[in-house]
């Protein structure tokens, strides 16, 4: 066996790192079987939860 230097296998590291964390993004970005992205669910449930709000705020006392 060959002894590698530290820098290449750090090196091969954040390769595999990298290659996981676009792995990860593509799975939340992207909807499975023409459902809605993971995304798309967290921002539809921010919009849905600030109008109730406001409509809250909105109303007189």
């Amino acid at each position: 066996m060959t002894a590698r230097s530290p820098s290449f296998t750090r090196g091969q590291a954040l390769a595999e790192y990298l290659v996981a964390l676009l792995v990860l993004a593509m799975l939340i970005g992207f909807g499975a079987g023409g459902e809605d992205s993971v995304i798309d669910i967290l921002l539809s449930a921010v919009r849905t939860a600030f109008e109730r709000q406001s409509g809250f705020i909105s109303l007189p006392l």
